[in-house]
């Protein structure tokens, strides 16, 4: 009898310890991916006359409908006021992929072709002291230019969003961005 109840007891004991490796989160789980919390301006155009274009990125692990999840453009003009001139951005955007909006007035032809959505006027008639804002469903997320500060931050340059720069700010800071010249256009629709 003595035998039995031993048995048993190694049968509960080895059950027991192989339960527990079995459902050890550190063994089982891969490591999750680093994803930004929304969308964010990965570049921005302010070029000659109608030059202008804002390149937004998608690193949220999703694929995200814009209509749905309710995104926007707004400028502030030149650096005070209400914003103003909301755009609606509109269809779906992969993940790991940019969503371009150009003004449709553009002359240089690559704005026009690497467009998922062309607007005239504003907010897409910007200038290098309109802080530009991206909303999601009427709330600020990240933010081009100082609001509330006329001074010029992008007069005639084109802003390219540093790569170790993965979430969407509020505040923007000059440390994320490189700063290339008029009309530089060549890393716009790819991040």
């Amino acid at each position: 009898m003595k035998g039995y109840y031993f048995l048993i007891l190694i049968t509960v004991l080895l059950s027991i310890s192989c339960s527990g490796e079995e459902t050890d989160p550190k063994t089982e789980e891969p490591l999750p991916d680093n994803f930004s919390n929304a969308l964010f301006f990965s570049e921005y155009v302010e070029g000659t006359s109608f030059n202008k274009a804002l390149e937004i990125v998608n690193l949220t692990g999703k694929d995200v409908v814009l209509e749905a999840e309710k995104y926007s453009i707004k400028k502030q003009t030149n650096g005070s006021g209400d914003w103003m001139g909301e755009v609606q951005l509109s269809g779906n955007l992969a993940h790991k992929d940019v969503f371009v909006i150009s003004n449709e007035s553009a002359d240089i032809p690559e704005l026009i072709e690497q467009a998922n959505q062309l607007k005239t006027g504003a907010p897409m008639n910007f200038n290098g002291n309109d802080p530009i804002g991206l909303f999601k469903d009427g709330i600020l997320i990240d933010i081009i230019g100082q609001l509330d500060k006329p001074e010029d931050f992008a007069k005639d340059k084109t802003l390219r969003r540093k790569k170790n720069s993965t979430e969407p700010s509020i505040s923007y800071e000059t440390d994320n961005w490189e700063v290339l010249e008029m009309n530089s256009i060549d890393g716009v629709g790819d991040y």
